[in-house]
């Protein structure tokens, strides 16, 4: 079963905004420089240029069916 590039981009921006609600969570309580906040952080990083390129594949994807 395929999923859609869409899809996927979505499910991407949704986790990203979780794991930034916890390094901002976890900022709060020990710090910036804390080993918990460097992680989540990093893979919020991750999970938001994921997204961003399920967008983009998925706008490449129109386009080529259009044609």
């Amino acid at each position: 079963m395929k999923t859609s590039p869409s899809f996927m981009a979505f499910l991407y921006f949704v986790i990203g905004v979780i794991f930034t609600c916890l390094a901002v969570h976890y900022a709060r309580e020990y710090g910036m420089t804390s080993f918990w906040t460097i992680i989540t952080m990093v893979v919020a990083t991750f999970d938001f240029a994921n997204a961003v390129r399920y967008f983009a594949l998925n706008n490449h994807l129109k386009r080529k069916r259009k044609k």
